[in-house]
C-alpha cells in the first residue's frame, strides 16, 4: 500500500510538471512563434491470458508489455521549430521527450522511448537521442504493418543522425527531388556487447510536389558492427571497430582496396571473407496518383542481406507490397491500406525478376534468414523487440515448442502475411477509429508446414469534456492461431493534449 501511494505521488508530480511547462509557451517577437505541445495519459490494460494481443503491442515503440495486466501513465512534450511570418526559420532547434511508467504486480517499469534534441540549418537537420521514426516507402499513418526493415515496433535506439528532413529540389523547378540520411547508433547488450548501428538512406522523387503523378525510389542500409561476442565456452570474440572496419561498413564493396597492407589477422574470418558486420536493408519503389477526391499510393519494399553483390535483387519477389487510398471527402473511411508480406525466397531460389531479365545471380541458395546473423545472434533487435516489421518476431514469443525446428534463428522470418487497415471519423460524436486485420502463415518447423495466425486490432478515440477537453482511448485486440496464445485483450485510458 505504501508503494502504491508513493507511485501515486510520483504521477501527480509528473502531471503538475507538464501543467507548469504548458504555461511557458511564449512569443519572442510578434512575428516569431515557438510552439510547444504536451500530453498526459493514463490507462489500464487487461488480457484474458498472460499474453498481450499482437495489435495492442506491435508498432507501439516497445512500451506495451508482452505479458500481464498493467496500469500505465504517460507524458510527453515537443518543441517544434520556430516560425517567422508563418515560415520555419533557417536556423532553428527543437526537442521532444516521452516518458512511460507501467505498473503491474512485479513493480514499476519506467521507459523513456523518446528523448532527443534537434537543430536545423537550411535544408539540413541533425538530431541526437531517442526519437520515433519509420524509414522507407510505406504507410506511415499507423494502420499498416510498417516498413519491413525499420518500423516503430521497438523502443528507438540512441542515435546521432544527419539528414534532410524534407524533399530537396534537385532541378527543373522541383521535378527531381531527394532525401538523404546518415546515422550512427548504439545497440543494447545481449550475446554481443558494445556494438553499433550504421544506417544511411537515399530516396528520390520524380514529379513536383503538387503533381498528379509522382514516382519514388530509394534504399535504406542498416549494419550491426563492432562489439564483443560472449561465446558458450566463456571466451570472448572481438569484432574490431577501427577506422578501416568502419569504412568497410559504410562502403560495402566486395573488394576493399583500403585494407591493402593491413594485417587482417586482427579481424574475424567472416568479416574479411564476406562483409564487416550484419548488413540488412531494403530497396523501395513507389507510385502516387492524386485526384480531386482521393490519393492512391502503391509501394514495394524488397529486403536485402548482402549488399556487395546483386543478391539484393536475387530475392526481389520477397518484401512488402502495399496500396494506400486516402479519401479527401469521406471522413468515415479516411484511409484504407492493403498489404502483403512475402519472405519465402531469401536467396533459396532465383527470383522471377532474374528469370525475366536473364541476369546471373552471384549468390543464391544461401538461405539469408532475414535479420538473423551468425555473429550477431540476437538479430536486429533492441530491448527485446524486432526493429523490423512486427511480423518478424523473436522466438521467445512463439507459444509452441521449437523441437525439430530446422532454422533455430533468434527471429522468425519465414512468412506470408496479408493485412488490411482502415481509419476514419464517425459522426456526430467525432469518434476517431483505427481497424487492423491480419492473417499470417509462418513457416517455423520447415518450409512446407504453415503455422497460421489471425490478429485483430480496433482503436477508438472519443472526445470528452473531462479536464476541459480530453479523449477517451479504447483499444481491443484479439489473437487466434498457432503462433500466439489465443487471447482477447482491452485497454482503456484518458488522454489530455494541449
Amino acid at each position: 500500500m505504501l508503494d502504491f501511494m508513493k507511485n501515486k505521488l510520483i504521477f501527480k508530480n509528473i502531471f503538475l510538471f507538464f501543467l507548469f511547462l504548458s504555461s511557458l509557451n511564449f512569443y519572442g517577437q510578434d512575428t516569431i512563434r515557438v510552439t510547444r505541445k504536451y500530453f498526459v495519459e493514463s490507462g489500464i490494460l487487461v488480457s484474458s491470458t498472460s499474453q498481450t494481443p499482437f495489435w495492442l503491442r506491435a508498432n507501439a515503440l516497445g512500451v506495451v508489455p508482452n505479458t500481464g495486466t498493467n496500469f500505465t501513465m504517460r507524458g510527453g512534450a515537443i518543441q517544434e521549430y520556430a516560425t517567422k511570418n508563418s515560415h520555419i526559420k533557417k536556423y532553428n532547434w527543437g526537442y521532444g521527450f516521452n516518458a512511460v511508467a507501467n505498473i503491474n504486480q512485479k513493480g514499476v517499469d519506467f521507459i523513456l522511448p523518446e528523448a532527443y534534441i534537434k537543430a536545423k540549418a537550411g535544408i539540413f537537420e541533425i538530431w541526437g537521442g531517442r526519437r520515433q521514426e519509420v524509414i522507407g516507402l510505406s504507410d506511415s499513418s499507423g494502420i499498416g504493418t510498417g516498413p519491413i526493415t525499420w518500423s516503430s515496433n521497438a523502443i528507438p535506439m540512441p542515435k546521432i543522425q544527419f539528414l534532410t528532413p524534407n524533399w530537396v529540389n534537385l532541378g527543373f523547378k522541383g521535378f527531381f527531388a531527394a532525401k538523404v540520411s546518415f546515422a550512427h547508433g548504439w545497440f543494447d547488450n545481449g550475446v554481443v556487447e558494445n556494438y553499433y548501428l550504421h544506417q544511411k538512406s537515399f530516396y528520390g522523387r520524380i514529379g513536383r510536389a503538387n503533381a498528379k503523378f509522382k514516382f519514388y525510389g530509394g534504399l535504406t542500409h542498416n549494419v550491426q558492427w563492432g562489439g564483443v561476442r560472449n561465446l558458450a565456452d566463456g571466451t570472448k570474440e572481438v569484432n574490431y571497430a577501427d577506422f578501416p572496419a568502419y569504412i568497410s561498413v559504410v562502403i560495402p564493396m566486395k573488394d576493399k582496396p583500403w585494407l591493402n597492407g593491413i594485417d587482417l589477422s586482427q579481424y574475424l574470418g567472416n568479416d574479411t571473407q564476406y562483409q564487416f558486420g550484419n548488413h540488412s536493408g531494403s530497396f523501395d519503389f513507389g507510385f502516387e496518383m492524386t485526384g480531386k477526391n482521393r490519393r492512391v499510393f502503391v509501394y514495394k519494399q524488397a529486403p536485402f542481406e548482402y549488399l556487395a553483390t546483386n543478391s539484393g535483387v536475387t530475392e526481389f519477389e520477397d518484401g512488402l507490397y502495399g496500396i494506400k487510398i486516402t479519401n479527401f471527402k469521406n471522413e468515415k473511411i479516411k484511409e484504407i491500406v492493403g498489404e502483403m508480406i512475402y519472405t519465402m525466397n531469401q536467396s533459396r531460389y532465383v527470383s522471377g525478376f532474374f528469370k525475366l531479365t536473364g541476369l546471373s545471380p552471384e549468390r543464391w541458395e544461401a538461405d539469408d534468414n532475414y535479420f538473423n546473423h551468425g555473429q550477431y545472434t540476437d538479430g536486429f533487435v533492441y530491448k527485446g523487440n524486432a526493429i523490423s516489421t512486427p511480423f518478424i518476431f523473436p522466438r521467445k514469443d512463439f507459444k509452441g515448442k521449437s523441437d525439430g525446428d530446422v532454422f533455430q534463428d533468434a527471429l522468425m522470418s519465414n512468412l506470408v502475411a496479408f493485412h488490411v487497415g482502415m481509419k476514419g471519423t464517425l459522426t456526430p460524436r467525432k469518434i476517431q477509429y483505427q481497424l487492423k486485420v491480419s492473417h499470417t502463415n509462418y513457416y517455423i518447423k520447415d518450409l512446407k508446414t504453415p503455422s497460421r495466425q489471425f490478429s485483430l486490432g480496433i482503436k477508438t478515440l472519443t472526445p470528452i469534456k473531462f479536464l476541459g477537453g480530453s479523449q477517451l482511448v479504447a483499444d481491443l485486440g484479439f489473437d487466434y492461431g498457432d503462433v500466439y496464445e489465443n487471447v482477447l485483450g482491452m485497454s482503456f485510458g484518458i488522454r489530455k493534449s494541449w
